[in-house]
């Protein structure tokens, strides 16, 4: 097919980033499993010069599009035969900046390699990457099944207190374990508790920042820091509020950023956005926790659109096609000197499928709320199969980020959400 018009593949493709495709002046296809094709709207769906679908489980274990990728490479190499070579081949979540890699190796491609995509992936080798960087990173092991006792005691022998257990390549906290210490990891491996594909590592006491950029030719474009109140683990694990606040102390915010660039540098991640977590530790130290090559979830994608008119969707997709960043300048949240501080605030979902019967304290929030999206009496709220499940979320800002985190607090607690069983 020859129309002037260049193919451009996406590996996965969800609706709140159809903005991001540019399907009037491209052959826009998609490769994804079954289940997600059918939840794309129709007139959405209908877009696309062809959606290829693989009958894969519908599942969040995030690895299943990897393992699937040779399947993906042959409907990939049906695309091409029909639209023509990629001019791009896109991945814009956690679980596809991988296979996505992958297809561009083997399609001759241009865009992140699999061995930096490997790197924002798999915790072990991300760390081991960052090895005589000068940054610092919790003391890790990777283990399995087949991990020996004594190799795991020597571990844990050197570590002062808790011990945290993740996959090495999932998200979200999810699969986390915080161990109390040696004696529980060891009594869980002797239970046969340790998986394969996981990580065990030092629990670092210290606030987590998440900083969410866009980096293209190397340069660091944009730059937004931002304090979790709690922590994800919290929210997937409790009924926690998920919050996070941008920092106003100019001299941190230097720190973290050129934290940041080294990070960038020593996994050779030149174009494209990325979520990176860290701790500040009670010492004022910076230590590594992780990175993925892609926008971060939650309510950041939101918070940085709508407060700083950065859209790190699109950017990603700019820089997986090698196309221009719409950002004028490399700048950061504090050049925004009309925002002193600004945060994100998502109240957890109610467990289980509940019905709305009403919403409470709508009218009392403070006048610092630039946006919310909260359910209307009536609504179904169904927590199963969703990485966020919430009851509302909202932006804040304000003069400071004390003064963020204060009128947080008030709506949490004022906002209350009614609800009864069913569907």
């Amino acid at each position: 097919m020859s129309t002037g018009k260049q193919h451009v593949v996406h590996v996965g493709f969800h609706a709140s980033e159809a903005h991001t495709a540019d399907f009037d002046t491209d052959h826009v296809t998609a490769v994804m499993p079954r289940a997600s094709a059918a939840r794309l709207p129709a007139a959405l769906a209908s877009r696309f010069a062809r959606i290829a679908v693989l009958d894969l489980p519908d599942t969040d274990d995030l690895d299943t599009y990897d393992r699937a990728v040779d399947g993906m490479r042959d409907l990939v190499a049906e695309l091409v035969a029909e639209f023509g070579p990629p001019a791009g081949i896109i991945g814009l979540y956690e679980h596809t900046t991988l296979p996505a890699a992958r297809l561009r190796e083997h399609f001759g491609v241009p865009g992140t390699s699999v061995r930096t995509a490997i790197r924002c992936r798999d915790k072990v080798p991300m760390k081991q990457a960052l090895s005589g960087t000068g940054i610092r990173v919790p003391r890790f092991l990777a283990v399995g099944p087949g991990t020996g006792r004594e190799e795991l005691a020597r571990f844990a022998a050197g570590l002062p207190g808790r011990i945290v257990l993740k996959p090495r390549s999932q998200g979200a906290s999810i699969g986390v374990r915080i161990l109390d210490g040696a004696a529980q990891l060891l009594a869980l491996a002797e239970a046969g508790g340790i998986e394969e594909g996981y990580e065990a590592e030092e629990f670092v006491e210290g606030s987590i920042y998440h900083v969410d950029g866009v980096v293209r030719d190397a340069e660091l474009r944009w730059f937004c820091a931002s304090r979790y109140l709690d922590s994800c683990f919290d929210f997937q694990h409790g009924t926690t509020p998920l919050a996070a606040v941008t920092p106003d102390d100019p001299g941190l915010v230097g720190r973290m950023r050129r934290f940041t660039e080294t990070v960038l540098r020593a996994l050779e991640l030149t174009d494209s956005t990325f979520h990176l977590e860290l701790f500040h530790t009670p010492g004022d130290e910076l230590v590594f926790l992780e990175i993925g090559n892609r926008f971060g979830g939650a309510g950041i994608g939101w918070h940085q659109r709508t407060v700083y008119g950065v859209d790190l969707a699109r950017e990603a997709a700019l820089a997986c096609l090698g196309r221009p960043s719409e950002l004028a300048a490399p700048t950061t949240m504090l050049d925004h000197r009309q925002v002193g501080s600004s945060g994100w605030l998502y109240m957890p979902a109610v467990g289980g499928t509940v019905r709305v019967v009403a919403v409470t304290g709508l009218d009392e929030l403070p006048a610092s709320v630039v946006a919310a999206d909260t359910p209307a009496a009536g609504d179904v709220l169904a927590a199963a199969g969703r990485t966020w499940p919430t009851a509302g979320g909202f932006l804040v800002t304000g003069e400071s980020a004390a003064a963020v985190e204060r009128d947080m607090d008030r709506i949490i607690h004022t906002y209350t959400l009614e609800t009864k069983a069913g569907d």
